[in-house]
């Protein structure tokens, strides 16, 4: 009798298994799958490109700060407008380097905040962008450089390059 109550705990616990594994292949967990945006970094990447824009980034400054780093462009996979918005936060006294939080509008899709690490002078950043099917495109060349650090990690100089330069291809 008690090899039956066994084997029908295992029967029950089975089926209860395969129950589960077929909900969930019938019916995606809530988890969103919505496109993200990732940043990469090249080193030394300045005097490789035409550049566009100058901007100036201080540290941990204000919305109200007349020094904006806001660059928009044409997205080049929905028809609106996209704008990055590289904030500098702080130095790194040990190896000199930056981080920045980087604010991303892709214009029809949402807002994404992104940070980045251990960017040193001369480096350039890379914002990768979802296409229409949410898949991450990488552009051939960074969108910001770095031109120069000052005011120790205090102010950063910005050369944005021209988006009708950026081709773009799957991560």
């Amino acid at each position: 009798m008690k090899r039956w109550g066994i084997l029908a705990l295992v029967m029950i616990v089975v089926a209860a298994g395969f129950l589960i594994v077929r909900l969930r292949l019938a019916n995606p967990s809530s988890v969103s799958h919505a496109p993200q945006t990732d940043l990469t970094r090249t080193p030394d990447s300045a005097y490789k490109y035409n550049l566009c824009i100058e901007a100036y980034a201080y540290a941990h400054a204000r919305p109200d700060n007349p020094f904006k780093t806001d660059y928009t462009f044409h997205d080049p996979f929905r028809n609106a407008d996209d704008t990055i918005i590289p904030l500098l936060m702080d130095l790194n006294q040990n190896d000199q380097t930056v981080s920045f939080k980087v604010k991303i509008i892709v214009g029809q899709l949402d807002t994404f905040t992104d940070w980045i690490w251990h960017v040193s002078a001369l480096d350039g950043i890379s914002v990768l962008l979802p296409d229409k099917q949410g898949h991450l495109q990488r552009p051939s060349i960074p969108q910001f450089i770095v031109s120069s650090l000052n005011g120790d990690g205090r102010m950063a100089v910005l050369d944005f390059t021209c988006a009708e330069q950026w081709q773009w291809t799957a991560v």
